[in-house]
């Protein structure tokens, strides 16, 4: 199959890259500073942006399927930016598809499209969950929802797609805003937080993210158009997280936990100074809020109808913890 990737350079995109190009030719949309070291063989690339709709077209040439794995993972980015990314980009994509008749299009979401655990039965949440008006977090939450709502209205009118919700992705590969959980592990290695957010009781999913990448696999290769799948892993409570962190990484994390009010407050003024000074802030007032509810996800589809398989939080930690330890960023 040959296949068109949007997203190749990001965290989840190369190790499915490395994945898909065992069996399949790959043409990946990159845009002209886009990093081209260490693809496979056989490799080759289209420049092009997501949100430039010529572009994609001239990419998906010849293509059978699409894998678009773009999207906008930023702590600080304009509400612009988000909508033509990941709404834009998803929209383009589905045209560059029409425009060939292409016969398949993945599209990876977020455990964020199908929101936090409350607003579902059951203490998880899966491929059914709503994705109606609710108070958005953050904009990328706003857009990732908003894309998944046209994802669904897409296939209802017949256009030949998947989507895919992974949960909180991390692994080895690469420290980008979206491998949050190993930038955080970082974070507690140089002891830089005093104080952990939330409470300790709070559920989320992490997703290994070599697990993830097999399941798009899988979705590309075998699902039938048309259906959603959950890839997520295991659901943890915070508490578990960081017993678990402290035993894989052999580093103490702290025992205090900071209010949710002074936690917002000392985020407002991380962000200030971030949009003064350019830089990326540790904390925001919208992370502070995501701390302050569940991710839980199920797993059922994915594993009954795929064979779709997941490591355990330790697991995916402990083969994550030899190559964040060889980091020049890890303490010495």
């Amino acid at each position: 199959m040959k296949l068109l990737v949007t997203g190749g350079t990001g965290f989840l995109g190369r190790r499915t890259v490395d994945l898909l190009a065992e069996n399949h030719e790959l043409r990946l949309l990159v845009r002209p500073t886009s990093n081209r070291d260490r693809f496979p063989d056989g490799v080759t690339f289209a420049e092009g942006d997501v949100t430039d709709r010529d572009s994609l077209i001239r990419a998906a040439q010849d293509c059978d399927a699409i894998l678009h794995a773009a999207a906008l993972v930023k702590i600080l980015a304009p509400a612009e930016q988000f909508d033509r990314i990941n709404i834009g980009g998803l929209e383009n994509v589905i045209a560059a598809a029409q425009a060939f008749d292409i016969q398949k299009v993945v599209y990876v979401s977020s455990f964020m499209a199908l929101g936090p655990t409350e607003n579902g039965p059951g203490g998880v949440l899966d491929e059914q969950a709503s994705v109606a008006d609710r108070q958005w977090i953050n904009d990328y939450e706003r857009t990732k929802t908003l894309s998944d709502r046209a994802a669904r209205k897409a296939i209802e009118s017949g256009v030949p797609l998947n989507v895919i919700y992974p949960g909180v992705i991390y692994g080895p590969g690469e420290l980008t805003e979206g491998n949050i959980v190993l930038r955080h592990v970082l974070d507690l290695a140089h002891k830089r937080l005093p104080a952990l957010l939330g409470k300790a009781e709070r559920v989320w999913n992490y997703s290994f993210v070599e697990d993830v990448a097999a399941g798009i696999v899988k979705v590309l290769e075998q699902a039938p158009v048309g259906e959603r799948f959950v890839l997520a892993g295991d659901n943890v409570t915070q508490g578990d997280f960081y017993a678990t962190v402290g035993r894989v990484f052999g580093i103490k994390t702290p025992s205090l936990r900071m209010p949710d009010a002074m936690a917002k407050l000392s985020g407002a003024m991380m962000k200030g100074w971030a949009q003064l000074t350019g830089g990326t802030p540790k904390l925001t007032p919208d992370l502070v809020e995501v701390y302050r509810h569940d991710w839980a996800l199920s797993n059922q589809k994915a594993e009954t109808e795929l064979g779709y398989t997941w490591r355990t939080l330790e697991e995916g930690l402990s083969l994550s913890a030899e190559w964040l330890k060889s980091l020049p960023e890890w303490p010495k």
